[in-house]
């Protein structure tokens, strides 16, 4: 590995010089070569003849053709390391930028790449005494060295592999020129990696370390990874994986070794999909067929057996296995995930039992070996290929599949008909044993417009017709039967929901007139850029109590809803001319659909059946805690002015103003729930007491809306406190009306 030293103090004005030499040689031979021919070989046609001359003339022309090529060579070297002083000069760049930043915010980074806390505040008490310091410095400081990593590693593999480059002789024996010289540092790893994945036999630990350096310095790279994957092929791809996942029986593999492989599997899976939208970055949309039939070849060796070991068992893993192991990494082409998805649920369903027994279908005997890396259900990494594509997830879960003629819908296959296999062979996941995990991460992508795994932005895009669609089937399917909403998919669902809350809260509103201009005054109160969601009252309040049951769901919502209403809040009281009615009316209504929504999922907590109160409150407390990040992701984004759900206002507090300062205040007193708010004195709480949701909803209105006020210099604060917190109590009451019965008929079933 490049230490940091070398890399800090590397002197590149040589190779600069040498790169610009390499450079002017081809002009110079070109040169040699028009004077050879008008000199020599132009100046003898015609005056001599015969056999000494024809053999003189033939031995000319090779002369010539060796001008010629040593042209190309000094052409091509001259390229390579232009190449290789630019890739040097990025690393040494960003390696003296990470460390003056290191030094700046008093770090210490040694030679030997150890990155040490150095802040005096660390040993203060002010320091313990302040809340997420701590948390705050180890995030810094493990960024810091993720980095440092990152930047050796680039280094590491552009030297090593500019070595093999200047080292290799194309011409083998041959004293002529090699006009095959690489003449960029991509080129030569790719064909590095390449010649791993296509070894004959077993890696060796060092040819594996070789392998993920080489992987890991280029998986975000299409040119890289596009060669990767063309040389490599897509059946030596699965074959060479399925063999490093799969050691022979008997094998003990250490705790390090287990970590090259599951590092190895998130590089190669990255790459792979790199590769597939590769042609994303040609001119004129211009597709590749080298990288299409790439992908064909995948689709095609879905149904193949893979047997790492035949002589120990008959069973190996099948290619859509394999093809979805390394899907759940990375970013996949939309179109292929189309097909792939098409493909993976035709064979599920012509497969054992007619696609009623995917554990038959996909167990059938086989394993995934001492490894336990990757998931014999191949639908839950195609789920997270989904869920990192919102584009893919989108398009796939509102079209179908033709399948014996018949037509498949995508969402009520996946989301109520299939049997989703248990255990964590099937899923990947000891900790989640259901493959409705890795469901909810597609639909959370689907719906929402960003990757499952990432908080939205004042980048998401609004949401169109088809994600708002989506929402909608969801939504009404959860309200007419809740078991669709499986453990596992609950927090997505939560998030979800989360991300439509002007949708939902437009949907709660009373108000549905008309000021004649065609939008009603509930689309001035609650803005919303692109497609709104529609949902029944009854359906939405019913979906939102059945996701409430579950800790993660009601936290999302609970911390959603918070950070949308006191935002929207702070924007009202800074454009009140922004609903046609009148900021008193605006206020009013955002107070009893904010106590509509908690009061729902208030109703989900207490019908929970998750042990006794102790046992629910720290279930409940806890997830709490685990939202607050997200949480965190979309303060100070916005109302949705901007995009569907949370962006930017056009005229108002904008992201670093008022609004982001007192949500972002709030959402931390939600989060910590005993602790004092020093705003008001309200005790945020999330237990399940009736009284208490509806008092702790009043409170985050309260407190918004008296810091917004007071900000502004408004008047009328304490009138207000009241008027909120009855309005939140009517809201409490529809909630308790539209879900009137539904516990008890839970409990009678």
């Amino acid at each position: 590995m490049v230490s940091i030293p070398y890399l800090d103090k590397a002197d590149l004005g040589p190779l600069a010089d040498a790169a610009a030499s390499w450079k002017a040689l081809p002009g110079k031979y070109e040169a040699l070569q028009r004077e050879f021919e008008q000199r020599v070989i132009n100046h003898l046609k015609g005056h001599w003849e015969g056999d000494a001359a024809e053999a003189a003339f033939a031995t000319m022309a090779k002369a010539r053709t060796e001008y010629e090529n040593a042209a190309t060579e000094a052409g091509r070297i001259g390229k390579l390391l232009q190449d290789a002083h630019s890739e040097f000069g990025t690393c040494q760049k960003q390696l003296r930028a990470l460390l003056d930043e290191a030094r700046n915010d008093k770090f210490h980074v040694s030679e030997n790449g150890r990155v040490e806390d150095v802040d005096p505040r660390q040993d203060s008490p002010t320091a313990s005494g302040t809340p997420g310091f701590a948390t705050e410095r180890k995030e810094k400081l493990d960024s810091l060295v993720s980095r440092l990593e990152r930047i050796l590693e680039l280094a590491t593999a552009a030297d090593e592999a500019a070595s093999a480059a200047l080292e290799r002789d194309a011409n083998g024996d041959s004293q002529s020129f090699n006009t095959s010289v690489y003449t960029s540092l991509d080129a030569v790893e790719a064909d590095q990696a390449s010649d791993l994945m296509r070894k004959k036999g077993r890696l060796t630990d060092a040819e594996i370390t070789k392998l993920n350096l080489l992987l890991s310095a280029n998986k975000g790279d299409p040119e890289f990874s596009r060669d990767f994957a063309v040389k490599t092929g897509a059946e030596n791809v699965l074959s060479k994986y399925n063999e490093l996942m799969t050691p022979p029986a008997g094998t003990t593999l250490s705790k390090e070794q287990l970590a090259q492989l599951k590092e190895l599997k998130a590089n190669l899976g990255t790459t792979i999909g790199t590769a597939t939208t590769s042609d994303d970055h040609l001119k004129g949309g211009k597709s590749d067929r080298e990288i299409t039939k790439f992908q064909n070849e995948l689709l095609a060796a879905g149904q193949r057996e893979f047997n790492a070991n035949p002589t120990e068992t008959p069973y190996g893993l099948n290619g859509y296995q394999l093809t979805s192991s390394l899907m759940s990494e990375g970013k996949w082409d939309k179109e292929f995930l189309q097909d792939y998805g098409g493909a993976l649920i035709t064979a599920e369903k012509n497969g054992a039992n007619a696609g009623q027994n995917p554990d038959a279908y996909w167990g059938g005997g086989r394993t995934l070996g001492s490894t336990n890396i990757g998931a014999l259900d191949p639908m839950t990494g195609f789920m997270d290929a989904l869920g990192h594509n919102p584009a893919a997830s989108t398009e796939f879960f509102t079209s179908e599949s033709t399948v014996n003629g018949e037509k498949v819908d995508h969402l009520d296959y996946l989301m109520k008909d299939r049997h989703w296999p248990e255990g964590g062979a099937y899923t990947g996941d000891s900790k989640n044993p259901s493959g409705y995990n890795n469901l909810g991460h597609a639909l959370e992508s689907a719906t929402t417009g960003h990757a499952y795994d990432t908080s939205p932005s004042a980048d998401t895009p609004a949401h169109n017709a088809k994600q708002a669609g989506l929402m909608e089937e969801i939504v009404k399917a959860v309200s007419l039967d809740e078991e669709l909403a499986r453990d596992g998919m609950q927090d997505s669902l939560g998030r979800m929901a989360g991300e439509y809350m002007p949708d939902i809260h437009q949907s709660l509103t009373m108000d549905q007139s008309d000021n004649g201009d065609g939008q009603g005054n509930k689309d001035r109160i609650y803005p919303i850029a692109g497609t709104a969601a529609l949902f029944g009252e009854q359906d939405v309040s019913r979906f939102l109590m059945t996701v409430g049951q579950d800790p993660d769901g009601y936290a999302a919502i609970n911390l959603g809803e918070s950070a949308y209403t006191s935002n929207l809040i702070d924007y009202h009281l800074q454009n009140p001319d922004a609903f046609k009615g009148s900021t008193d009316t605006a206020l009013r209504e955002i107070a009893r659909t904010s106590g509509e929504v908690q009061g729902s999922i208030a109703i989900g907590r207490r019908e929970s059946e998750i042990g006794d109160a102790v046992e629910a409150d720290k279930a409940y407390n806890d997830a709490m805690g685990r939202a607050g990040s997200y949480a965190s992701g979309i303060v100070g984004t916005g109302i949705g002015v901007g995009t569907s759900f949370i962006a930017t206002p056009a005229v108002g507090a904008g992201v670093g103003g008022l609004a982001t300062t007192v949500t972002g205040d709030l959402i931390n007193q939600i989060v910590k729930g005993s602790e004092r708010d020093t705003m008001g004195n309200a005790v945020y709480s999330s237990g399940a007491d009736w009284e208490d949701a509806k008092y702790s909803t009043a409170a985050v209105l309260q407190d918004a809306y008296r810091n917004s006020a007071e900000a502004q210099g408004l008047g009328g604060v304490a009138d207000y406190q009241n008027i909120l917190a009855n309005e939140v109590e009517l809201g409490f009451h529809s909630a308790e009306s539209n879900l009137d019965g539904y516990g008890q008929d839970k409990r009678a079933r």
